[in-house]
């Protein structure tokens, strides 16, 4: 595969970050997410660059699927790029994405340069470079361009599916399946039933054949593919073993098998490109696949400021103009210009108004402070409409210790307040919602897990009918329940043995208390009350499921740190069935599309994660379909 890019040289775009995260990344030796920049301008949104994973990491992810969205609007706003909601009468003018507030366009004499193609793609993450790939490869002129001077990726790259060949050869075999039916229920469910139905299916009907797809490009670059095993066996909140973790070959970086619980396979050939991690192997091997076409172009460092509009808003989208340190560019699209920039993280207004618990967390994830909602508003401004809020937050228990299992959970006033045996979405909403705090207490809520010297017994114990991320181990799908507890015992031990403080060890409950500066008596008075219903078999505050209610009895104690961390923010633009921006009264914006986490309708209020990677696996089947419904048009 050929590497090569094109840039308009700039400046990159450095915002300063102060914030400090001592969690999963520390752990692991990862520099930190969210003030790691490299001199050469490579951006904070790839999640792990240029980190080496090992057992520890093994041991410390989860399942980091990353991006998404919600629910079609049918109301008055749509005509003028607003969302109307039932509580809230938004004027025209009240916030930026609005038409009222588009900027003006860009004299034609300040363009420097205009350049012809077919599809114009705007974003280079998971789902703009699909669409890439997909369009290139049947034929059509493609030019993606990226504000920034690298590509992005967030998570560790993993990519969920409904099926695939290596489900189909590996583990069908062994009666596993994945019940399509079911698992869309409980998906609309999750999103309170205010998602698409009819985007959802699309998906779980097409995952497959795109998964398919991306397995054959990477298996010709001589990659490997792991299936995890870190899914919640619980029946209330089941989720399936479908997240592929791609990695090795010419493109991205191999991690030894046997750091991954035994190993899945012989060894790929060493990168031939080292700056590029297991967070953007999807990424940049599309790039590679859509320029060996001849077809493709990639450009760095130009920002989209304008969407090609003669007709005004609500009419059709002919190109797009960027910005370059030399002046803009004008990009002619003759099939359509997609619209893939990712979510908006980092903008506080549209958070705020869109998804304001996501403004709550310990911690934002992704390192991603480019992620302004540059799509959402050049769709808006277009006479696009934006789906209705809440927008689905992905949040994963992860900011600070990278594990915390199903044990007792204290807020820091030293009192329980849920149910702990729950999926990562829940724990974050329980902490962020239900935690309390004590008067004076300032910056984000956190919580405590609280376990005894007999935690491993009782962690093997729960994962047969629990488990789920920070609960389960980042480990090959087959590998026992044992090598799990020895991968989270080496965390354990190391948390302990680093000076974070996300995992702290005391002889004595009252010891405990005051170490992680919680009211000794309230700690032990939780303790005890937690005892009681250990030894009764029944939790009669929250009415956990007794296999998960474990006495805190015998020293020493552990406490472990539980800090919330937004990934991403998984809503957008509506659009239909085929990703075109809607407009008023349902009507596509001929020219314009959305996709990835710029896109709506697919999520909403909550992420799904029963199938987990769904949010990769989303931007690839949706990128796969819509490069060839343009490239065919």
């Amino acid at each position: 595969m050929s590497f090569k890019e094109t840039k308009h040289v700039s400046k990159p775009n450095k915002e300063a970050d102060t914030n400090k995260t001592c969690g999963l990344a520390d752990l692991v030796g990862i520099p930190n997410l969210a003030t790691t920049e490299s001199s050469s301008g490579i951006s904070r949104r790839d999640l792990l660059k240029g980190a080496g994973v090992g057992a520890a990491a093994v041991a410390a992810f989860g399942s980091l699927g990353a991006l998404g969205a919600c629910a079609p609007t049918n109301n008055t706003g749509q005509g003028t790029g607003t969302t109307t909601y039932a509580n809230d009468s938004a004027n025209s003018s009240s916030h930026s994405w609005d038409i009222a507030n588009k900027p003006a366009d860009i004299p034609a004499s300040d363009i420097i340069e205009t350049i012809d193609t077919e599809i114009l793609v705007c974003g280079g993450g998971f789902a703009g470079t699909a669409t890439a790939a997909r369009a290139a490869e049947l034929g059509a002129k493609v030019i993606l361009v990226e504000k920034d001077a690298v590509l992005h990726g967030n998570g560790i790259g993993g990519t969920g599916a409904a099926w695939s060949k290596v489900l189909e050869e590996n583990y069908a075999p062994q009666g596993y399946y994945i019940d399509k039916p079911v698992n869309q229920a409980r998906w609309v469910k999750t999103c309170a039933g205010r998602c698409r139905e009819s985007l959802v299916a699309k998906w779980f009907r097409e995952s497959e054949k795109t998964m398919d797809w991306m397995l054959d490009m990477s298996f010709a670059d001589g990659a490997t593919c792991l299936i995890t095993a870190n899914a919640s066996n619980q029946e209330i909140h089941k989720e399936e073993h479908s997240y592929h973790w791609l990695m090795g070959g010419s493109i991205g970086k191999q991690i030894p098998a046997d750091d991954l619980g035994g190993g899945f396979g012989p060894d790929a050939a060493p990168s031939k490109y080292p700056e590029i991690n297991m967070a953007t192997i999807a990424e940049y091997r599309f790039k590679a696949f859509a320029e060996e076409t001849g077809n493709a172009q990639f450009v760095f460092e130009s920002p989209v400021v304008q969407l090609i509009q003669p007709g005004g808003p609500g009419t059709a989208v002919k190109g797009a103009i960027c910005k370059t340190d030399k002046g803009y560019v004008q990009y002619n699209a003759s099939k359509g210009v997609v619209l893939a920039t990712g979510d908006i993280s980092f903008n506080d207004e549209m958070l705020d108004y869109f998804a304001p618990i996501g403004q709550k967390v310990y911690t934002k994830l992704n390192g991603a402070n480019g992620n302004v909602g540059d799509g959402h508003k050049l769709g808006s401004w277009a006479g696009g409409a934006l789906q209705d809020g809440p927008w689905a937050t992905m949040m994963h228990p992860q900011a600070l210790a990278g594990f915390h299992g199903p044990f007792m959970f204290v807020d820091p006033t030293g009192n329980r307040f849920f149910n702990e045996a729950t999926w990562v979405q829940g724990k974050c909403v329980g902490v962020i919602t239900q935690a309390k705090v004590p008067d004076g207490f300032s910056g984000q809520k956190y919580a405590w897990s609280i376990f005894d010297a007999n935690w491993k017994q009782y962690l093997l114990d729960s994962l047969p009918v629990g488990g789920g991320m920070f609960w389960d181990t980042f480990r090959m799908f087959g590998s026992t329940y044992e090598t799990a507890v020895s991968q989270i015992a080496s965390q354990v031990e190391g948390g302990l043995a680093d000076e974070t403080g996300n995992f702290v060890q005391a002889d004595t409950i009252e010891e405990l208390a005051e170490k992680i500066d919680v009211p000794v008596s309230a700690l032990k008075a939780s303790v005890e009350r937690y005892n009681e219903f250990a030894k009764k078999g029944m939790d009669e505050d929250f009415y956990k499921d007794p296999t998960f209610v474990t006495p805190i009895a015998e020293a020493p104690f552990i406490a472990a740190k539980v800090g919330t961390g937004l990934l991403a923010v998984c809503g957008g633009l509506h659009v239909s069935d085929d990703l075109e921006v809607l407009g008023a009264n349902e009507k596509p914006i001929p020219g314009l599309y959305a996709i990835g986490n710029t896109m709506g309708d697919i999520y909403a209020v909550d992420y799904p994660i029963n199938i987990q990677g769904n949010s990769h696996g989303r931007c690839l089947t949706f990128g796969y379909l819509l490069g060839e419904h343009l490239a065919k048009k």
